[in-house]
């Protein structure tokens, strides 16, 4: 088969960039290993955040120079940018655009997310900031010094949204060939062969968006990148007393804490909520301690019974920033996940969607050799970070009242 640019990768950012591709009008042929969103595209637990998991917009500009402003401006619409392709496609994946809240777990870190949240609307972006009590009243949640609020974020079901952003795609005339694993690329009279497990693919230029697994295609990408396992669970429809003190609306939480707390609810009452994969810790035991801070972070009058309980690589890029890796000048790959995977997934997908066709540069780091070496030496301490995280928090909130 022959087709101007190959996608490889179904999830939510092959199936974004092919969605970009194909309403420009190019050829494009999404080659997937598994199924539709089979891989971490289908993992999350469901947040929209418009904002980097890690990193001021100062600090951004001065890590990145010259093209922060663009990475900035793509990272902040973000999630704008999810729920208006939802709209416009008319995409059913239980999508709630109500908010994002990103409460401060001590003083010292409140004084840190004001700094961010000012900086972010300096550019243009909307945002509240929230005292304890009004944090509160909004979130359910005690003992926090304060929050910040982003209106443009909420939630999503990610692997229904990532089938229709598939379908959409399909729709302006992009094919999308599952099980059929790309096993090599290369260079061939100025085009590029993909050898598949079915077959063979000859395409003018090539998007990976593969993440972490893409080791045998693009390596260099592969190695500056930190697999990070994350557990997820969903407990059973909680009843409506036991829910009336906390979100109402679609809204979803992530704090401060380096032992990261998240909340929200599905369509159907049930709390999902995530934690970091540590060393000697069984997937059953980290279903009841997710429970239990459910539990205990949320005021509920018992801990609740888990109906779901999974597990996903995340793929961190050894900055936190989205990266971009060109082999061969035809090659393209990208990584954006960092914990912000719905909604920099789905820009940069069109970012690079668009450099493929037009050259347009995507508004994301080129990676560098530094990058792969401190991204081994992260993934070594990856799965023990977890077991310090909340002495580190009880450290920082010592710190705070000191």
């Amino acid at each position: 088969m022959r087709t101007d640019i190959a996608v490889i990768g179904a999830g939510i950012m092959g199936t974004s960039a092919a969605l970009s591709l194909a309403e420009q009008g190019a050829g494009v042929v999404v080659l997937e290993a598994g199924e539709i969103g089979e891989g971490a595209s289908s993992r999350p637990g469901g947040f929209v955040v418009p904002h980097f998991s890690v990193g001021s917009p100062a600090e951004v500009r001065e890590r990145i120079g010259d093209d922060a402003d663009r990475t900035l401006q793509l990272a902040g619409g973000s999630a704008q940018a999810v729920f208006d392709r939802i709209r416009t496609l008319g995409i059913d994946c239980d999508a709630s655009q109500t908010g994002w809240y990103h409460p401060a777990h001590s003083a010292g870190a409140f004084a840190r997310v004001r700094a961010i949240a000012e900086q972010w609307t300096a550019l243009g972006f909307p945002g509240e900031l929230l005292d304890a009590a009004e944090t509160e009243i909004r979130t359910g949640a005690r003992g926090y010094a304060g929050s910040w609020y982003a209106p443009t974020g909420g939630t999503l079901h990610p692997l229904r949204y990532c089938r229709g952003l598939a379908d959409a795609a399909i729709a302006r005339g992009a094919r999308i060939h599952e099980q059929s694993a790309a096993l090599a690329i290369e260079r061939r009279a100025g085009r590029y062969l993909i050898r598949t497990s079915k077959g063979e693919l000859i395409a003018e230029k090539v998007v990976v968006c593969t993440n972490g697994l893409a080791s045998e295609l693009v390596p260099p990408m592969t190695a500056s990148i930190v697999p990070l396992r994350v557990w997820q669970c969903a407990t059973e429809p909680l009843p409506a007393s036991w829910r009336a003190h906390l979100f109402q609306r679609g809204e979803c939480l992530s704090d401060t804490r380096r032992n990261l707390f998240t909340y929200r609810f599905d369509a159907d009452g049930r709390l999902i909520t995530g934690a970091l994969d540590a060393a000697g810790v069984s997937g059953e035991r980290a279903g009841r301690a997710m429970a239990r801070r459910l539990a205990r972070e949320l005021r509920l009058p018992g801990v609740p019974r888990i109906e779901y309980l999974w597990w996903g690589d995340s793929s961190l890029s050894a900055t936190r920033l989205p990266a971009t890796l060109v082999v061969d000048g035809g090659v393209l790959s990208a990584t954006a996940c960092n914990a912000r995977g719905i909604a920099l997934s789905t820009v940069v997908g069109e970012a690079v969607g668009r450099y493929a066709l037009g050259g347009e540069r995507p508004p994301v780091t080129v990676l560098g050799d530094a990058a792969r070496s401190t991204a081994r030496l992260q993934s070594r301490l990856s799965r023990f970070y977890p077991h310090f995280a909340p002495l580190l928090d009880w450290l920082d909130t010592r710190r705070s009242h000191a």
